[in-house]
């Protein structure tokens, strides 16, 4: 018989069944369970085994408690338990059987005991001088009695503190709290299974834009590192602005999430405009196409002098062969310029979109009509003035943020992942409500969306694998920063505790080539306000 009275056992199990809901640590839950069982069963020791999903061949020792020895938690050093050994032969350990059997042991006596293995239990007692008598072992079967898990108690004990066996009542008990454990096991493992699922499909998404552009797939990846790192030094900082700030593991997570979904509209952004590493290029590089076109004017001038050339005087055909060469060494100048163009720097002067337009109106005619040196559209795309986009491209690309925002905007989430959208939707913004697409000022946009604007930018400047820039140097994406901050585009104390909290370099130590990673000093960093 149980040594505690009726109303006790009731009280125990009221207190056990309201935990359930009240408990949002399913760890602390099961101890509480394990310490429930004990206290019901005036129990000196509980063990808690569950299967190991990674091997589906393992019991783990994932709580354990001996009240006589002071052991409360799991030693580090309890190896895993197999299950089967490579002949499909189940070990003949007491919790190994019950796992196979789905059915309860009660053992009065181990020491007595030949249907089981207790050795080790023999070289435990021995080593601890301890004595491991009496046995209950329950399994812990799921919804589908798929048994995941064994519930242990060792030696009962009387009133008196003499080891007795698990009587029927302990028995009964035992099993309804284990039948508690396993649903707690089992909730946490469907949470999980869900929450792995949702988040592999997250991660199929940005693989899917990886596929379809490799240059964007990294940026998917690796803006969420550049945002945690961040927010963890938010929670970190113990002085300045963020001092009393503290994001919640929940928190964290929703940013997360945010982070890796914060791109996911490029998925119908064309590839040609994702990928333009030129700004000629659409479906290949033009300007090929317009070396080919300068050869073939190069022929024209020299098929004209040597026509012209027979009614020339020697003096009058040598001067016109000198022009000749001036012209045609002047040609493969303006075609070495215009490759050059065609790479797209961070600026254009206005003296060389001024020659672009020039060499556009060069024009010459033969049998085949006119021909221009340059169509218009090559001479658009090789003024523009940033980078390797038109206006149209660029708007182009800008609306992928449009499109994330109607892909997240349209999903249900449950409420610890309400604010992704929010998150996620506003990493183009501007403190100074300059941003795009809804011209969010500082006030309105979270601080979490705040760090993903700063994650954003940084990636995209430091990115080695750009179609139309190598990375640029550590110094300068911070000076970038730093004048985006002066403009009003970046939070300015999120800058200052990306730059003192050494993010910005923990980041490159681990994603920026070496010969990216340059010295500079911080206070010179525009932007940032030491004092």
């Amino acid at each position: 018989m149980s040594h505690l009275s009726t109303q006790e056992i009731i009280q125990h199990l009221a207190d056990l069944t309201g935990a359930l809901t009240s408990e949002t640590d399913h760890v602390r839950l099961l101890d509480r369970i394990i310490l429930g069982c004990m206290n019901l069963t005036n129990a000196d020791g509980g063990t808690l085994y569950t299967l190991d999903e990674s091997s589906d061949n393992d019991l783990n020792i994932a709580i354990l408690h001996n009240r006589s020895l002071g052991i409360h938690g799991k030693p580090s050093n309890f190896p895993t338990i197999e299950i089967y050994n490579s002949r499909q032969q189940a070990s003949k350990l007491v919790a190994v059987q019950t796992f196979v059997s789905k059915q309860t042991i009660n053992i009065p006596d181990a020491y007595s005991c030949t249907q089981y293995d207790f050795s080790g239990t023999r070289n435990f007692d021995k080593q601890l001088n301890y004595r491991s008598k009496s046995f209950l072992c329950v399994p812990l079967n799921d919804h589908e009695n798929v048994t995941i898990g064994v519930l242990q108690l060792i030696n009962a004990m009387d009133e008196d503190g003499a080891i007795i066996e698990f009587d029927q009542t302990h028995k009964e008990l035992v099993q309804s709290l284990a039948s508690l454990a396993a649903t707690v096991l089992t909730k946490r493992r469907l949470i999980n299974a869900q929450r792995e699922l949702f988040e592999s499909f997250i991660k199929l998404i940005g693989r899917a834009i990886d596929h379809k552009s490799p240059v964007t797939g990294k940026h998917c990846e690796q803006v969420p590192e550049i945002a945690m790192l961040l927010a963890d030094a938010v929670n970190d900082a113990e002085r300045g602005h963020f001092s009393d700030t503290q994001l919640t593991d929940q928190e964290l997570y929703e940013l997360r999430i945010a982070a890796w979904l914060h791109d996911c509209g490029k998925i119908t952004t064309p590839e040609y405009i994702i990928d333009k590493a030129t700004k000629l290029h659409t479906m290949f590089d033009r300007i090929e196409l317009i070396s080919s076109r300068f050869k073939i004017y190069q022929q024209h001038l020299q098929l004209s002098f040597l026509q012209q050339r027979a009614h020339l005087t020697t003096h009058d055909a040598e001067e016109q062969q000198q022009q000749l060469d001036n012209q045609l060494t002047k040609l493969s100048d303006d075609l070495s310029f215009l490759r050059m163009a065609n790479t797209g720097k961070e600026f254009m002067s206005d003296e060389d979109q001024n020659r672009v337009k020039a060499i556009g109106e060069i024009r010459w005619e033969d049998e085949d009509g006119i021909h221009n040196l340059l169509s218009e559209d090559e001479v658009s795309n090789l003024c523009i003035n940033r980078g390797t986009l038109t206006e149209d491209e660029r708007q182009v690309m800008r609306d992928h943020i449009k499109v994330t925002i109607d892909m997240l905007e349209s999903l249900k989430y449950p409420r610890q992942l309400s604010q992704v959208p929010e998150i996620a939707c506003n990493h183009h913004e501007h403190m100074n409500g300059g941003g795009y697409p809804r011209g969010l000022t500082g006030d309105q946009l979270s601080l979490r969306a705040r760090i993903m604007c700063i994650a954003d930018v940084f990636e995209a400047l430091t990115s080695p694998d750009r179609p139309y820039k190598k990375g640029m140097l550590l110094s300068k994406a911070m000076n970038i920063l730093g004048r985006m901050v002066e403009d009003g585009q970046l939070d300015p104390k999120l800058f200052e505790l990306f730059v003192t909290s050494g993010t910005y370099r923990q980041y490159a130590k681990n994603h920026m080539s070496p010969r990216q990673i340059d010295q500079f000093e911080i206070s010179e960093l525009p932007g940032l306000n030491l004092a």
